[in-house]
């Protein structure tokens, strides 16, 4: 396992960008403190940021320390795993293809933004558009799994073509806001304008509902089997769910995109 510890960030953010266990495998300890990084506008040695220890040769990283200027970490890694214990900055696992980025603290905007594959495990708090789209991109999440065990921000899902995000807690505003496809459940309470412009989709809500946008059509009550696989599966994986099996009332929306999309509100929530 490779150690890295911070040793000299302040506020000014740095990008994490390469520093990924694939990329970092066949490296020696000398060659990974030197590797470049973004702090600002100038490039500075890893070294200088971070004390390296360990070996990177089973893909295995662990950060210690608070990274909330250090921006970028996971980005775009296809194996292994990369354990931050600590607060991180934005697009932590953004373009994600493959792995496990697990983070013991809170996540900045941009969770997740564009992934493609993997996990990406938060205890605590993350911002906003998790698992959401880049400025100007079309799609945002196209597949893998993530879980906040915390809160969320704004636009969680935003854009999401694939893959599926869990929101223990409370989730902002907007969620779903576009969705093409893929699950958004969210456990706890959630915000206003839920699923405003989704295409197809599914957005399941287990805890208080606000009031739905008009462009949703009530269709009927029933107990989706797929749901309550999927509860089974977060239940197994440690998270507190109270009830696998439930009913739920569906809507179907946006009627603005063609009213494909699926709306699930728990009729018993677990809050």
């Amino acid at each position: 396992m490779l150690h890295l510890r911070p040793r000299s960030l302040d506020r000014t953010p740095v990008s994490m960008a390469g520093v990924v266990p694939d990329a970092l495998a066949d490296k020696s300890l000398a060659e990974i403190e030197r590797i470049d990084l973004w702090q600002g506008n100038r490039q500075v040695p890893l070294a200088e940021l971070f004390d390296v220890a360990g070996d990177p040769a089973d893909l295995v990283i662990r950060i210690e320390g608070d990274c909330s200027s250090a921006h970028d970490l996971a980005a775009d890694m296809q194996q292994g795993e990369l354990h931050v214990v600590g607060y991180v900055g934005r697009h932590a696992g953004q373009g994600m293809r493959g792995g496990l980025l697990s983070i013991s603290g809170d996540a900045g905007d941009w969770l997740g933004a564009a992934m493609r594959g993997g996990r990406i495990d938060v205890t605590g708090d993350a911002g906003n558009h998790v698992g959401g789209s880049l400025p100007a991109a079309k799609v945002g999440m196209r597949g893998g799994q993530i879980v906040v065990h915390g809160n969320c921000g704004t636009h969680a899902g935003e854009r999401m073509r694939r893959g599926w995000i869990t929101v223990v807690g409370d989730c902002g505003e907007w969620a779903g806001y576009q969705m093409r496809a893929g699950t958004l459940m969210v456990l706890g309470q959630c915000g206003p304008r839920v699923g405003s412009g989704m295409r197809r989709g599914t957005i399941a809500l287990l805890g208080t509902a606000p009031t739905l946008l008009p462009t949703f059509r009530y269709a009927c009550d029933f107990a989706p089997q797929a749901l309550t696989l999927m509860l089974r599966d977060l239940a197994e994986q440690g998270l507190d769910v109270s009830s696998t099996s439930a009913s739920y009332s569906l809507f179907n929306g946006d009627l603005l995109e063609g009213g494909r999309g699926e709306l699930l509100v728990l009729l018993d929530p677990l809050s």
